[in-house]
């Protein structure tokens, strides 16, 4: 068992309760009549591509009833797989949650439904960091859009390593926390958090060759219009075509206490999307898109107008036909990000531009067969990356501090899913290797991780697993190669360090899922994931302060060992006329070196949901609330969290077939907060309101 550490006194007792009423659930539950949950047709369902799985949840969101507990994720093992069946810290979020629940919101409150994930911000940068169970920056977690990696990183007082979405396009967003997600590429010791964009599925009503729909919208607090337009096509069943784009153009917002935060923008956004199927069994897909957001950043007098341009391009292909041999994907990718930089005011003159790009492929098959009465899903393939940092600062030091080169990772892997009866055991093994320089030096390595991950189902709702797991993250670019002094005012030298090791996780995690049916109404779903896991992370690297030479300054070192462990709980239950969900996390990090606490590290949170339909399924309504814990450990490096709670109320009536309205009223009480880990208060009370209408 893992020992958490209570944050408070308050904390423990919400804690209690919260577990309290968990447990009187499942033990009401338990003695109903369950439905078998490892049925033959659930195990052939289960078997989704991982470019067409989001289609089946589109699907079902068509029909009338409850879909919440069948998302299906595939970051965990690359196959198909139920969010209350991985054996795994796993999750999913589809369109249909999103537009009714979170409604145009941005990552940074997304992400808030899903345990151990959370984000760092900026108000006047719209640039979004994940932090998943403790772990950020410089790829501790793998940030995927439609499968191509998002590497930006820009040094500075903000996030080592940000991205831009426009979440309008979202069709899914699917989660595996921590490194068992080996087959999902190098780096992520943290996990892998996977973002798809809509297709044409979801813009299609049934049964149409063509179709579109609008959605006008207005924020009241960073006031501002949202418009969002999307169509598409299918030519019988060998094609379809879907385009899309996005105008929002918020003011600055207010925070509880009224005072004016700067964090306006105007995102202009594009997506176009086709697939083609030249047989049953092919399938090919393309998309392209293009973020666009102008922003400023910086203080009155030390200010820069900001251009972020991001252009994600892939080419998928497919080969699924009726054989046990073959389950083909193949990927390849380029996702470029620009952010341009003018200074004005005191800082007139002094442009700067920061570019990474990135080229990535990936593939891998699935081949499935039987020895006796085992039957084996074997994945095996491997993928490589290359990012190109370039950086211009005539004036400054800004080129120097994330300083240009080329990383290039690389990795192969291969996976064996043996299924008997109750049991199920996931062995895998993965290599990475990487290669990194510039003009002046070069440093490289490789290493083997293995995977092991066991389930029992000792009767039909109920799973236990249990696990071990490693990953290995290269060093970053800036982490190795930052060289130079700190802009004035601020004195300060930075010194590269070429002798860094890679990081290396070892974890060990184990659950307890549950899955239930038919409880209550006959046609009800409760699932309940709870998870516990300690993450040891041998050569962290942080930024340290030296004292040689003379006068010193600041250098990126490997650290001996860091521990993050945590708990972490999610339940969903549907009932049809009425829903309710619940997720999240205590966590504990500690600098095993020093004794101190890891800063990135956030603090105990918990997100309930309650809702209901009425109408004939017309009209959706519920509340959410958000209960955070205090985290006072960090007072020597500024990050400090403050406890707090937030209400938010949200609503969607479907006024006739064609037009749909949305509201969402978030932290209705005006509460004044900060998120941990952000400098800026986060916003006051805000009304969204939305019309979308199909044609």
């Amino acid at each position: 068992m893992i020992s958490i550490s209570r944050q408070s006194a308050g904390l423990k007792e919400s804690f209690r309760l919260g577990v309290s009423a968990l447990a009187l659930l499942i033990a009401v539950a338990a003695p109903v009549r369950p439905a078998v949950a490892q049925d033959a047709q659930a195990q052939a369902e289960d078997q989704v591509p991982a470019e067409t799985q989001a289609a089946a949840t589109t699907q079902a969101a068509n029909t009338e009833e409850p879909t919440v507990l069948e998302e299906i994720v595939v970051t965990a093992t690359r196959l198909g797989e139920r969010v209350f069946e991985t054996l795994s810290g796993s999750s999913a979020l589809s369109r249909e949650q999103l537009s009714v629940e979170m409604p145009g919101a941005p990552v940074s409150e997304i992400v808030t439904l899903i345990p151990s994930v959370s984000t760092q911000t900026s108000a006047d940068d719209p640039g979004t960091a994940i932090n998943m169970r403790g772990l950020q920056d410089f790829g501790r977690v793998n940030v995927l859009v439609d499968g191509a990696r998002q590497n930006f990183q820009k040094n500075g007082h903000e996030a080592n390593g940000t991205f831009y979405l426009d979440t309008n396009m979202l069709k899914s967003v699917e989660v595996t926390r921590g490194p068992t997600a080996t087959v999902y590429g190098s780096g992520a010791i943290g996990g892998v958090i996977s973002f798809t964009t809509i297709d044409a599925d979801d813009v299609l009503q049934e049964g149409a060759t063509k179709g579109g729909r609008v959605k006008l919208g207005w924020d009241t607090n960073g006031p501002g219009p949202t418009v969002h337009g999307e169509a598409a096509a299918r030519i019988g069943d060998g094609a379809d075509f879907v385009i899309a784009g996005t105008w929002f153009k918020p003011d600055d917002y207010k925070s509880g206490d009224g005072t004016e935060v700067d964090s306006a923008q105007d995102l202009r956004s594009g997506l176009a999307k086709a697939r083609f199927r030249p047989t049953d069994d092919q399938e090919i897909t393309l998309s392209a898109s293009r973020y666009f957001n102008t922003f400023e950043n910086g203080t009155t007098t030390l200010l820069r107008d900001i251009d972020v341009t991001v252009d994600t391009l892939t080419a998928g292909y497919r080969y699924t036909p009726d054989s046990d041999f073959w389950d083909l994907s193949a990927k390849i990718y380029y996702s470029g990000t620009l952010s341009d930089q003018e200074g004005t005011g005191d800082l007139t003159g002094d442009n700067q531009s920061f570019k990474v790009g990135t080229t990535g492929l990936d593939l891998f098959n699935t081949s499935t067969f039987d020895t006796g009465a085992v039957t084996h899903e074997v994945t095996y393939g491997g993928d490589v990356f290359r990012d190109k940092v370039s950086t211009e600062d005539e004036f400054g030091s800004s080129d120097d501090l994330t300083p240009p080169g080329t990383r290039v990772a690389y990795g192969a892997f291969v996976q064996d899913k043996l299924t008997w009866e109750w049991l199920e055991v996931i062995g895998a093994l993965r290599y990475d290797g990487y290669s990194l320089e510039n003009d002046e030096t070069h440093t490289d390595g490789s290493r083997l991780s293995p995977k092991l991950t066991v389930g029992v189902t000792p009767w039909d709702p109920v799973t236990f697993y249990g696990g071990y797991s490693e990953g290995y993250r290269a060093p970053a670019l800036t982490e190795t190669l930052i060289e130079g002094f700190h802009p004035p005012p601020v004195v300060g030298q930075f010194f590269p360090n070429p002798d860094l090791e890679p990081e290396v996780a070892h974890t060990i995690e184990g659950g307890v899922n549950l899955r239930f049916q038919d409880l209550f109404t006959g046609s009800d779903q409760l699932g309940v994931k709870l998870g516990v896991f300690r993450n040891d992370v041998d050569n962290y690297i942080d930024q340290v302060f030296i004292m040689f030479p003379i006068p010193g300054g600041y250098q990126y070192q490997n650290i001996a060992k860091a521990r993050i462990k945590g708990f972490e709980f999610e339940a969903s239950y549907d009932a049809g006329f009425m829903f309710a969900g619940l997720a999240g996390q205590i966590l504990d990090g500690e600098n095993l070196t020093t004794g101190g606490t890891l800063q990135k590290v956030p603090p105990f949170r918990a997100v309930t949901t309650l809702g209901f339909r009425a109408l004939d399924d017309r009209l959706t309504a519920g509340t959410r609330l958000t209960v955070v814990g205090k985290k006072d450990e960090d007072v020597s490096t500024g990050f400090i969290g403050e406890a707090y709670e937030l209400v938010d109320l949200f609503a969607q009536f479907e006024i006739n077939e064609t037009t749909t309205a949305n509201l969402a009223l978030n932290n209705i009480f005006d509460r004044e907060y900060t998120q941990y880990l952000n400098a800026d208060p986060s916003p006051g009370f805000n009304a969204k309101a939305s019309l979308t209408m199909k044609f």
